[in-house]
């Protein structure tokens, strides 16, 4: 029941870090600037039935923007991801450092300094933070207050996700809360089952053992004490 007690304690301070906070600081949504720009038609002279024409084997065309660029994303069969500048037809070859500093300049919302860039290639170097899908993508470190990170895709271009230490400390929060402590997605985790089992356990018999010392002991005292008056 220590051990229970313990997990419930962690449960409430997880709980209240969490409820606590803005879920939208937390996503890194104040970090942003520049992302919630249209797509101007007139900026658009390449059509669809340009990349169909030119990529037979294109699928799941997408129009999007990487800055103040239009841009078709897709994937081209075996090839894979392919990045097309929709005004010139031309395709954009991959992100270099110099291009994913620009980038993550761009769209963060404060001017401050990189900090540190990191071309990620692997499962092996690449943080927890992020899922191996996205692989490969360029790290991008501001200078400042809870280590604010860009990741951008090395292939598209397009900001993959933000992270910041609130956000780092919530993951970790989260992973407490549902005992999950490997990558915090499994929430119906055995370990989880077996300490709420205990806990309702716990508090039934607490229950249980609050009415037997409230209403029952008092009148099995007063029982025992009668015949010897």
């Amino acid at each position: 029941m220590i051990i229970v007690g313990i997990q419930f304690l962690i449960w409430s301070i997880s709980g209240v870090y969490m409820v606590s906070t803005d879920i939208h600081f937390i996503h890194g949504e104040h970090m942003t600037k520049n992302d919630q720009q249209t797509i101007k038609i007139q900026s658009v002279s390449y059509g669809f039935s340009d990349v169909l024409e030119d990529y037979p084997n294109a699928s799941n065309i997408t129009l999007s923007r990487s800055m103040d660029k239009a841009v078709y994303i897709f994937t081209n069969g075996k090839s894979g991801k392919v990045v097309i500048d929709a005004k010139t037809g031309e395709q954009i070859s991959k992100i270099t450092e110099a291009n994913a500093i620009a980038i993550a300049e761009y769209y963060y919302a404060k001017p401050v300094p990189v900090k540190q860039v990191t071309l990620m290639t692997s499962r092996e170097q690449m943080p927890a933070e992020l899922s191996p899908r996205h692989l490969p993508f360029w790290q991008v470190t501001f200078e400042g207050l809870a280590t604010p990170t860009f990741y951008i895709s090395e292939t598209t271009g397009q900001v993959v996700t933000k992270r910041h230490d609130f956000w780092r400390l919530f993951d970790w929060m989260w992973r407490f809360h549902i005992m999950d402590y490997d990558d915090g997605e499994n929430v119906a985790n055995w370990f989880l089952f077996v300490v709420a089992l205990l806990g309702v356990i716990a508090a039934l018999t607490g229950a249980v053992l609050t009415v037997y010392h409230i209403f029952l002991s008092k009148g099995v005292f007063r029982l025992r004490r009668e015949p010897k008056q």
